[in-house]
């Protein structure tokens, strides 16, 4: 599965960072969301950009101590294998993986809490083959 934005429906509320924040640490901080997602207002009207793991799997080829873990087509992570090196944060191309205040590593596990937050239904999941 892979997480979609339908840009012409998301109103840029940030709800979808808020609940992926607080389900991957238990705080309310967009900043530390599995995604991201800017609006802004342009001469046209509200402007929203988003991006989700698209599965490119950079970060799994980089992994020095194989802690990042591809099964069924989704992205995980173990934790205690993990050494914080940050080379799966740098080989990310959309910068969305990065490692917590606490200490974790943080990646896109479509885990789709985002889909049930979201007031317009603007995140949905695709089907792909990886």
């Amino acid at each position: 599965m892979k997480l979609i934005l339908d840009t012409e429906k998301c109103t840029g509320c940030d709800i979808c960072l808020l609940a992926c924040s607080a389900i991957k640490e238990e705080v309310f901080n967009p900043k530390i969301a599995c995604m991201q997602i800017h609006s802004y207002y342009g001469k046209d009207g509200l402007i929203v950009a988003g991006q989700f793991c698209d599965l490119c799997l950079k970060c799994l080829e980089v992994c020095p101590t194989e802690a990042i873990i591809l099964k069924n087509g989704l992205l995980s992570v173990d934790q205690e294998s993990c050494n914080e090196c940050g080379l799966c944060v740098e080989a990310c191309p959309h910068g969305i993986i990065h490692i917590s205040p606490s200490g974790k590593l943080l990646l896109c596990d479509q885990c789709g809490e985002c889909l049930a937050c979201c007031p317009r239904k603007a995140i949905y999941k695709e089907e792909v083959t990886v």
